[in-house]
């Protein structure tokens, strides 16, 4: 039946949520995808046009309602909103860069808020950003700076007085100053204080736009520089160690892709794709494979008599293989899975270490994971393979069949070490099936990943694996998979290691002292009886720390190396700033400059993070560890 009142809800126009998007810098090839669908969607654009080119204004229609804001005032804007929500209008509020920086888009969405008028924020890439990539810059150089502030010059619009720029600017972090060079006299002179006249520090003026300038000079020249390129808006000043470029290009990488550095998911290979073949059809398919992965290496038969193919030829497969598959992160081999199955069953270790294995059939029709789907990546190398030749990836391993995700994907994501791979199948088995689990987590690492209804409603573990983890209180009496999640070790987990998954954060430093010349085996036994003495798991120890003394001391280079773990170097200065310190030594100030190296150097290194062990020391060695604080 049909009513009046049904017929005038008909009526109603369909209302659309009010689209804040971020415009990016000014190039309209860096608006985001979903950005540039918005404004192709829309009927009424506001766009700031002090700032906004209207060049990004290409992606609109041309029936589109476009109002430059610039000459608007605040209710002028949202009146216009308002008017055009009413009608069943798609609006877009395009701001630069990103409308969470400097956008004043709050008191906008605030007024639309109470008119009962929803919104969605896109977000843009802001100039800071494009302004690194123009100048081929990385803002966080390990060693060098970790941290990028932006920020802005106190005017006209105040800032909270603990974030004044002279107190920033003493962190000396690498730095991107907005909204500031009408002040730039002001601003120079407290870069200077901070960073020294003769730093390294730039202007950039409309980063990614055709007029756009890039001028590098030192806190001393700036403003001049500035008044001489009569820059008066729509600029940032730069500033930071990671903008001297020259000094850092190849003395500072990461570790993060350096093959010869290891870590619970890697161990130290060439870090290249194997492609095998053995027929002609499979090796012009390999070829194929190769030319769209630049890490590959080609593996094949000698007997093809294939001369115009680079390649490593192989006269036996078998010889070939063994002597290569743990020299490579993965495999993929284009021939029968029965023939791959037969070569590699020796050569398989564990789980966690094994190289990915992929399987292709010479027509280049599926694509099968074979082995170590998930740690191994052989799942992702499946579905990349297949994509690159038009083949179907073949996965069947059962949380993907299901389309759950594996408690070790889970743990490689939010790297996670696994203590004991044996124990994953029973997670794994409880997540397809829906069977509850215990879940130690009392860091919340793994707890918004995992679908609550998997988890026992108890917050942190079962009350037969209490959390303090005192020898003896596990009985294990209950036939219930466990994950549990720490820095500290008990020995009746040892005997659950079927049962209870034991996932390890990275989440130690070690500051490490010693006396010059002391061998890297003494150092070693004496850390790693701290670490045992302490209830702490070696695994989750990610970086080594100490004074910059020890630069060059080859024991600690040494054991550095041996544990496949970075070090930080600190000076006095840095040192003598730490808090928290507990065992200050009188003598070690008198030789080194600073009351404390191992425990400073530790809490330094874990980001002022909390001091669990104090210094433990022999006659040449000291040792303290820091934990990295969690964020809850």
């Amino acid at each position: 039946m049909t009513t009046e009142s049904t017929i005038k809800n008909q009526d109603e126009p369909v209302r659309h949520p009010v689209i804040f998007a971020g415009a990016g810098p000014g190039d309209p090839e860096l608006i985001t995808v979903k950005g540039q669908h918005a404004l192709a969607d829309a009927d009424l654009v506001i766009y700031a046009g002090s700032l906004v080119p209207e060049a990004v204004l290409k992606w609109t229609k041309p029936e589109t309602r476009v109002l430059n804001s610039a000459s608007m005032n605040l209710e002028e804007i949202i009146d216009e909103i308002e008017k055009a929500y009413k009608r069943g209008k798609q609006v877009v509020r395009l701001h630069t860069g990103d409308p969470s920086l400097y956008g004043a888009v709050f008191e906008q969405m605030a007024k639309l808020d109470k008119k009962s008028i929803p919104c969605k924020v896109i977000p843009g890439v802001t100039a800071a950003f494009a302004a690194a990539a123009a100048m081929g810059i990385e803002y966080t150089l390990p060693e060098v700076s970790q941290t990028l502030i932006l920020t802005r010059m106190a005017g006209r619009t105040p800032v909270p007085e603990n974030e004044a720029l002279e107190s920033l600017a003493e962190h000396k972090a690498s730095m991107a100053i907005y909204l500031s060079i009408s002040m730039v006299d002001k601003v120079a002179r407290v870069l200077e204080k901070a960073y020294g006249k003769d730093a390294v520090c730039a202007v950039v003026y409309c980063v990614s736009q055709p007029e756009e300038k890039i001028i590098f000079t030192s806190p001393g020249e700036l403003p001049e520089i500035v008044r001489k390129e009569k820059i008066t808006r729509q600029a940032l000043i730069i500033i930071g160690k990671a903008l001297d470029i020259g000094k850092h290009k190849e003395k500072y990488k990461s570790k993060l892709y350096d093959k010869n550095f290891s870590h619970g998911f890697r161990k130290k290979k060439n870090d290249k794709i194997a492609l095998w073949a053995i027929t002609p059809k499979g090796a012009l398919l390999a070829r194929e494979i190769a030319e769209c992965l630049p890490d590959a290496k080609l593996h094949l038969s000698a007997d093809l008599n294939i001369n115009d193919i680079p390649a490593s030829y192989f006269k036996r497969l078998s010889d070939a293989i063994v002597s290569d598959f743990h020299a490579y992160t993965g495999h993929v081999f284009i021939m029968s899975t029965g023939i791959v199955v037969r070569l590699i069953a020796s050569c398989i270790r564990n789980k966690t270490t094994d190289p990915a294995v992929v399987v292709v059939d010479e027509i280049g029709r599926h694509v099968v994971s074979l082995v170590s789907g998930h740690l191994g990546g052989a799942n992702s190398l499946a579905i990349k393979v297949a994509g690159l030749i038009g083949a179907d990836p073949v996965i069947n391993t059962a949380t993907d069949v299901n389309q759950v995700t594996a408690i070790d994907v889970l743990a490689k994501q939010h790297n996670l070490f696994i203590e004991n791979p044996e124990a994953i199948k029973n997670i794994n088995m409880a997540l397809i099936t829906g069977k509850k689990f215990y879940l130690h987590d009392q860091y919340k690492l793994l707890r918004d990943s995992i679908d609550p209804s998997h988890i026992f409603p108890s917050h942190t573990f079962p009350a037969h694996i209490p959390t303090d983890f005192k020898k003896g209180q596990i009985t294990g009496n209950e036939d219930i998979p466990d994950v549990s999640i720490g820095v500290f070790i008990d020995d009746t987990l040892a005997d659950l290691s079927k049962k209870v998954l034991i996932l390890r954060p990275g989440s130690l430093v070690a500051g490490i002292g010693c006396n010059r010349n002391t061998t890297m085996k003494e150092i070693k036994e004496f850390f790693e009886k701290v670490l045992k003495e302490s209830g702490l798991a070696v695994a989750s120890v990610i970086r080594l720390s100490t004074i910059n003394l020890k630069t060059d001391e080859p024991g600690l280079i040494a054991l550095a190396e041996e544990l496949k773990l970075p070090i930080s170097f600190f000076d006095k200065d840095e040192l003598n700033r730490a808090d928290g310190i507990k065992s200050p030594s009188d003598m070690v100030e008198k030789h080194t400059g600073v009351k404390s190296v191992c425990e400073a150097a530790a809490i330094l290194a874990s980001k002022n993070g909390k001091l669990i062990v104090p210094k433990h020391s022999t006659q040449n060695v000291t040792v303290a560890i820091a934990r990295i604080p969690f964020i809850l």
